[in-house]
């Protein structure tokens, strides 16, 4: 797959993602995840010199936990976002992690309404480069696949995986310093 025909099936999965059929998205998502795959098995991932700010989209709200639970995997879903985001800087670039308002959420003074957070994404979104969606599937989270809905429409750069965001070796080299 070229990156025209990339282009047209991240068109086609923002389609599936607006009307709501998620077997369709993740079918074209799953096609699209083996390509990309393929491609860095293949070692077909670029160096740069571009500074990218990347928005990390996966699920945070802990959709069929008990209440007993809900925290402990909304804090989970934090952990493995920001591992991502730390993912992202190892490639030197810079992460906008929006899960890290799971603190302000739990221990702000102030609590804020679940259209505040999406809102506020969505700004924090538009300001990025590009987005890495490392979970990978369609229905897990309903922000996440808007967000992914979002950045293809925008047409910003998407990432799937993280080795496949092109190496800034000056940066990356400087943020270990």
């Amino acid at each position: 797959m070229g990156a025209q025909s990339d282009s047209s099936s991240l068109r086609r999965l923002s389609k599936f993602l607006k009307a709501g059929d998620k077997e369709a998205a993740q079918a074209t998502l799953d096609a699209i995840l083996s390509d990309r795959k393929a491609k860095m098995d293949a070692g077909r991932t670029p160096e740069t010199k571009a500074e990218l700010k990347v928005y990390v989209a996966g699920p945070y709200t802990p959709y069929g936990a008990s209440l007993h639970d809900a925290a402990k995997v909304a804090h989970e879903n934090t952990v493995a976002a920001i591992n991502a985001g730390l993912d992202v800087v190892s490639r030197g670039h810079f992460p906008y992690v929006p899960h890290l308002s799971h603190f302000t959420h739990i221990y702000g003074k102030k609590t804020f309404s679940y259209k505040y957070y999406m809102d506020s994404d969505m700004k924090w979104l538009h300001a990025c480069d590009a987005i890495l969606f490392y979970r990978h599937v369609i229905g897990a989270s309903s922000g996440a696949d808007n967000e992914l809905r979002e950045a293809i429409d925008k047409r910003k750069q998407i990432f799937f995986f993280a080795e496949e965001i092109p190496q800034n070796n000056a940066m990356a080299r400087k943020f270990n310093e």
